[in-house]
């Protein structure tokens, strides 16, 4: 079994070089799809999204894209990200690809492997935090698909900006995972190992837990030229770095 792990792609029509890698990576994918393989998607594929009802030529590409790599035979699973927390069943159904519950289980190579996005781990953001959990209410969701296309994309460009903002203003490390938090997941779960994304800073992370060692894997974003990936095609995961 192949399986590849993905993370913030943050997909826009501004960032065409971003764009240009997916393309690369979805077609080598397809190419050597020779045994079973699975992509695991684990949120921020795209830059926003303001809900299924909002076609564009860019989104439109990406779908083929996606689809693509479905029709290929290739499984394609997502998590929601902070970005693009409002796809719905419009776009999985069209795309083919299967959403999963945020945290996931898996068992690969008789290891107990947890999945996220990981943002709900960064508990020392405090606002981020108090914003997560207004945007995930499933009633303001509601109201907010309710406005017409281009007042969401106004909040959306609001948004967007505030968050660029606040991130100046933060130190680094008060945007990154709670060591508390992650040990607690690893406490509750039960796991062997935990792959997330959403800090973008990849790294294989030694965790010790009552005298016994576990590990966190933690995907890139992707840049312009460039990406940080999971290939777990083997006994254990490895970080490859794709290049246009």
């Amino acid at each position: 079994m192949n399986r590849y792990f993905i993370s913030d792609l943050h997909l826009d029509e501004s960032k065409p070089k971003t764009t240009k890698l997916f393309h690369t990576f979805i077609k080598q994918i397809i190419k050597e799809n020779i045994n079973d393989t699975e992509v695991y998607i684990l949120g921020d594929l795209f830059e926003s999204w303001i809900g299924d009802d909002y076609d564009n030529p860019f989104h439109d590409e990406i779908k083929l894209l996606l689809t693509s790599m479905s029709n290929s035979g290739v499984k394609v699973f997502f998590l929601f990200g902070n970005r693009d927390f409002l796809i719905g069943e419009t776009f999985l159904s069209k795309t083919g690809i299967e959403l999963l519950d945020d945290p996931a289980l898996l068992t690969i190579n008789e290891k107990r492997v947890l999945i996220t996005h990981g943002d709900q781990m960064c508990l020392d953001d405090r606002d981020y935090q108090n914003f997560r959990a207004m945007v995930r209410n499933p009633e303001w969701q509601q109201e907010f698909l309710s406005f017409p296309i281009s007042k969401r994309l106004k909040i959306a460009g609001e948004a967007k900006d505030a968050s660029k903002q606040s991130k100046q203003e933060k130190v680094i490390e008060i945007m990154d995972v709670n060591e508390k938090a992650v040990a607690a997941i690893f406490n509750e779960h039960q796991i062997d190992l935990m792959i997330h994304g959403h800090t973008h800073r990849p790294m294989k992370h030694e965790i010790v837990l009552d005298g016994k060692t576990y590990y966190r894997y933690v995907l890139g974003d992707w840049a312009k030229d460039s990406a940080i990936i999971i290939d777990w095609s083997n006994d254990s995961p490895q970080f490859i770095d794709l290049i246009n």
